[in-house]
């Protein structure tokens, strides 16, 4: 037996098991919603004191300290992973302790230990990123302190923020790009910073959370708790552990403040910054006004100890060749303007692709094209094919079963931006994919024989690829399937 159906075998016969379950999990989530509100209103009237008072109600209330403790033990996906303390898939008895353990009054008491580094690869490249496994108690004491900070600065952020935020996210960094050149095509400055969570200043972070001391002491000692990496205890002078519950909100409140940067004030026809994390594109039409502005936010980046990464950094056009290149690229997107004749009419096809263009200005002579990433699409399919080698034994129903999550994923992180009939290349692609996947299974067998076998033609959804018993393979235009 698995350690995690084996966890889940002793919560069954366990007596508190049923407490767990039995709390009123939507009367509590609303009861901390409520006071989230009421700090939001405060900040949004300017009252500071009322602000930490209700944070510090926030930090006291049962309710919180359990919503934090579920999050941390149930939700998360790094639930099962142990930090230096060895603690993990804590049981509903362990729970109901956790909760009383992270009260802020308990919090004087309990040594901050350090950080686990563990390395994981990097997508499509050799190098691997630094994460950061906090001890459990310490996770569970940071998703009680989000609770309490996120709405404060859910008010404060800045509008074109969009990384590691309720209810905002890639979808909505993109748009804002969209509107931004619909009227008229502009010069980017794509950027990275580099290695951000490593190198922010921590003394800087401290000053601009400006909070009341318990939260900024909590704060503090984690920011200085070290990293433990395999048998060796590094220091951490600088910088946010990446892989912490807070990580990412502190994160943004660092470079809260970059927008105000690349406008300097300027209110009219001022640069538009839109940032995802420690990624950002400024726009603007004017090169001189953006590279002003670029140079602006360099030096604002240089008081919080922050480079940007040369070898990620560089200006381009949406419409015209630049320096080598027409669009660009950001959160996986391809984004780029194509000329047409400045007249109504129906719109043009992609030059290139072939695809229909997406938001069109007939009028003023150009459209643009939202597309996956040449990177993207790169590292998508080849995961594909990989799959697909490793499932050359496979039953084709159990085919179905591991290709449909990473369909349907990649669809729904494209669709509604991207035109359909983009998403339909990769379909073409798969099939063809999918018709080496049965020849290799069928050696000298035609290719009709194989559409027979594999494929089942859905009226006018044509030829699926389908097993008898109707699990269907997803397809990239849409993700509906009658089984999976």
């Amino acid at each position: 037996m698995s350690n995690g159906k084996r966890a889940e075998a002793n919560e069954a016969v366990d007596p508190a098991n049923e407490r767990w379950r039995g709390l009123p999990w939507k009367r509590l989530e609303q009861q901390v919603a409520s006071m989230q509100q009421r700090i939001a209103q405060a900040c949004r009237k300017g009252d500071r004191e009322a602000v930490h008072r209700l944070q510090q109600q926030v930090l006291e209330s049962e309710a919180a300290r359990l919503l934090a403790v579920r999050r941390v033990t149930r939700e998360s996906e790094g639930k099962d992973t142990a930090g230096v303390d060895g603690v993990k898939s804590l049981t509903p008895a362990q729970r109901l302790t956790m909760a009383v353990a992270i009260h802020p009054e308990n919090w004087n008491r309990q040594p901050c230990q350090p950080v686990r580094r563990v390395w994981l690869p990097k997508a499509g490249t050799l190098e691997r990123r630094p994460l950061g496994i906090l001890p459990m108690l310490d996770r569970c004491k940071q998703a009680l302190v989000k609770l309490a900070l996120e709405p404060e600065w859910e008010v404060r952020f800045e509008p074109h923020s969009y990384g590691f935020r309720p209810k905002l996210g890639t979808r909505d960094a993109i748009a804002a790009i969209v509107q931004a050149i619909a009227r008229q095509p502009a010069y980017v400055f794509d950027a990275d910073i580099e290695q951000a969570f490593d190198q922010v200043d921590q003394a800087i972070l401290l000053e601009k959370l400006h909070t009341f001391p318990v939260v900024r002491e909590a704060i503090r000692r984690w920011l200085k708790a070290g990293v433990l990496d395999g048998d060796t205890y590094l220091p951490s002078p600088r910088g946010i552990v990446q892989g912490g519950v807070l990580s990412p909100l502190l994160l943004n409140i660092a470079l809260h403040g970059m927008e105000a940067a690349a406008r300097d004030g300027n209110a009219r026809d001022a640069p538009l910054l839109v940032r995802y994390g420690d990624d950002f594109v400024i726009l603007h039409a004017d090169l001189q006004v953006l590279q002003q502005a670029a140079r602006r936010v360099r030096a604002w980046l240089a008081t919080l100890g922050l480079r940007l990464n040369p070898r990620k950094t560089r200006v381009l056009h949406t419409l015209l060749p630049f320096q080598g290149q027409a669009g660009f690229d950001f959160l996986s997107f391809a984004l780029r303007q194509y000329p047409v004749a400045p007249r109504r009419g129906k719109a043009a096809g992609d030059p290139v692709t072939g695809y229909a263009l997406a938001s069109p200005n007939v009028a003023s002579g150009f459209q643009t094209v939202i597309t996956p990433s040449e990177e993207a699409s790169t590292r998508h399919l080849a995961v594909i094919t990989q799959r697909l080698r490793q499932l050359q034994t496979a039953s084709q129903a159990q085919l179905i079963r591991d290709l449909n999550p990473l369909i349907g994923g990649w669809s729904a992180y494209y669709s509604g931006l991207v035109e359909p009939a983009v998403l339909g290349r990769y379909d073409e692609q798969l099939e063809q994919q999918l018709f080496q996947w049965a020849s290799l299974r069928h050696p000298g067998k035609a290719r009709e024989w194989l559409r027979e076998r594999y494929w089942y033609r859905l009226g006018a959804r044509g030829w699926i690829f389908a097993t008898a018993e109707g699990a269907e393979l997803r397809r990239y235009r849409q993700t509906k399937t009658r089984k999976e």
